[in-house]
């Protein structure tokens, strides 16, 4: 905060992914969030989740989209009018950067599991190929329209996936590689080292071995044709990368917020104006 450099914001990215980087074992499973399935189509693993909890996850997905700059003020799921900096994450402020320039937003990076890997384990497992690269390209779009720096992993348009090795540092070529041409994403070519995905191998084992949860071609085309068209309307206009905090106070208005919310659906408005 105030120091002009941009940190990885964990704001929208856990309200976009669900849990922590951190989590292993059943938690991988039921900590589902804003875009694959918290309490409006819970996995079989997730045990009940309440509108409220999603409204929760809307409104920090909102925060990212504001940049997660102190000041900005908007109205959150309890009907309360609130700055930023006054919604709390965990004990912290959710809103921490002074200018936008100090949120990087992500929803994906080389730390950790790929977004298509941790949707394995977070979609409900009968979740098609073709919404798992409509759920991607959820989680990009929410990064393409957020204020601050847009941030994304090498590989997110492909549906890239690590075979759900989740720390691939020391992992080579195998786990780590990208067809550029996109035909593959490498889900499913083999079980992750063990070092540090050995105490999952029987969660890992059967959902690697599930042929139905690899993208065809198609999927992989799909995330990518979008994930481009993503990337240009953010070019398009400054209005999608506003550089001071005054700006987006200014500019940026949610719609569909507080507690008679439809928690599902997020929507705002950038005025351009001069």
């Amino acid at each position: 905060n105030g120091s002009g450099i941009g940190t990885f914001s964990d704001r929208a990215r856990d309200a976009v992914r669900g849990g922590s980087p951190g989590a292993a074992g059943e938690k991988m499973n039921t900590q589902q969030s804003y875009t694959n399935g918290h309490a409006y189509d819970p996995n079989a693993k997730a045990g009940e989740r309440t509108a409220a909890d999603l409204m929760k996850a809307a409104d920090m997905v909102r925060v990212g989209l504001a940049g997660s700059v102190r000041a900005y003020e908007m109205t959150t799921a309890d009907g309360a009018r609130k700055q930023l900096k006054d919604i709390d994450y965990g004990g912290q402020p959710a809103g921490y950067a002074s200018q936008p320039g100090e949120a990087v937003n992500y929803v994906e990076n080389h730390d950790n599991h790929t977004l298509y890997d941790i949707n394995v384990f977070k979609l409900p497992l009968a979740t098609s190929t073709e919404d798992r690269a409509r759920v991607q390209m959820l989680g990009a779009a929410i990064n393409a329209f957020s204020q601050g720096v847009a941030y994304y992993h090498a590989g997110i348009d492909t549906l890239r996936s690590k075979s759900l090795d989740r720390n691939s540092f020391n992992s080579g070529d195998w786990f780590n590689r990208i067809d550029w041409s996109y035909q593959d994403n490498y889900f499913g070519t083999g079980l992750p080292r063990a070092e540090d995905n050995g105490k999952d191998y029987a969660l890992l084992k059967p959902l690697l071995a599930n042929a139905a949860l690899k993208p065809s071609p198609a999927d992989i085309a799909y995330a990518r044709d979008v994930f481009r068209d993503l990337l240009a309307i953010r070019a398009s206009s400054t209005l999608f990368r506003l550089r001071t905090t005054d700006d987006i106070n200014q500019r940026l208005r949610f719609f569909n917020t507080g507690p008679q919310q439809e928690p599902t659906v997020i929507a705002a408005h950038i005025d351009g104006k001069g």
